[in-house]
């Protein structure tokens, strides 16, 4: 048996995380949309979503892709963005998060929810972010979370 390089298993888990989401909403009606129709699609007037969609330009005036974006008619008619991030061990990905945050915040044109889990983050990390939630950013939530709120019928 070969050993997964770190990154490698990070890519790998944190596909994991998006497919559970991915799944969480093709169980509620969900269509997937190429990102390039996306925006034109919205006039059908279904739920619809779409991967690594195109936000605009972040705080350090690069390209900025959402892991989600998703249009409901009546719950999510100005979209709804939906950020995964999967850390199992330490590292400097603490680091990353108030970077998204700021990103969230300042330059995300849609309301935005947060899945974050896998435990490697720092505790003080996790309260942070939860902190920081208002303005553009809804909630922050781990797996177990989100999968509650979908069953609550919010997507």
């Amino acid at each position: 048996m070969t050993e997964v390089q770190g990154g490698t298993r990070a890519n790998y888990t944190g596909r994991i995380l998006e497919k559970f989401i991915e799944d969480r909403l093709k169980e509620r009606g969900y269509t997937f949309i190429d990102k390039r129709k996306f925006k034109p699609s919205i006039y059908i007037g279904q739920p619809i979503y779409s991967k690594q969609f195109f936000l605009g330009q972040n705080l350090y005036n690069t390209n900025t892709y959402c892991d989600f974006v998703l249009y409901h008619p009546e719950k999510w008619n100005d979209c709804l963005v939906i950020e995964s991030k999967w850390q199992e061990s330490g590292g400097s990905v603490d680091e990353k998060y108030p970077f998204l945050i700021l990103n969230i915040q300042m330059r995300y044109p849609h309301k935005t929810i947060l899945v974050i889990d896998g435990g490697g983050y720092k505790q003080g990390a996790l309260e942070w972010i939860k902190g920081q939630v208002g303005n553009n950013l809804l909630a922050v939530m781990n797996m177990q979370e989100f999968n509650k709120w979908v069953n609550q019928e919010n997507l």
